[in-house]
């Protein structure tokens, strides 16, 4: 399931509120497209620079960068780490539903979102929940 709106829409927010809710029911997961985007700082960022091809930071949770790839391998990786819900952030144009925030049109819209509430996250846990 993928959350696509326009910049500072209210994707990340929402994307929180199905993270959390979705951890009742299983491991969890999130793919963020970043076009263009480089993190720009810091020891990550060097690495990235020296020629590394994927980064890994190992913490609390892990954080998987990298600068080629693409959405099926990332969604590969998810499944091969036992995750059993992947969230999108992002991916405008991909085959996979879509949850739009802000009256985005885009293909595979499941639903619109206009305000993130307790309601709001129930009924997309629900129909996540039923795909």
């Amino acid at each position: 399931m993928a959350v696509v709106g326009h910049h500072k829409s209210g994707k990340t927010t929402l994307i929180e509120a199905l993270v959390k809710a979705l951890k009742r029911h299983g491991r969890v997961g999130t793919v963020k497209h970043m076009p263009g985007h480089h993190v720009d700082h810091g020891d990550t960022h060097r690495h990235l620079m020296a020629g590394a091809d994927v980064v890994i930071g190992i913490g609390l949770g892990q954080i998987v960068v990298t600068p080629e790839g693409s959405l099926e391998s990332a969604l590969q990786e998810m499944q091969n780490r036992g995750i059993d819900f992947v969230i999108l952030e992002g991916f405008k144009s991909s085959q996979y539903p879509k949850i739009a925030i802000g009256g985005i049109d885009v293909p595979n819209k499941m639903c619109d979102v206009e305000a993130v509430n307790d309601s709001t996250v129930d009924h997309l846990v629900s129909m996540i929940l039923s795909l």
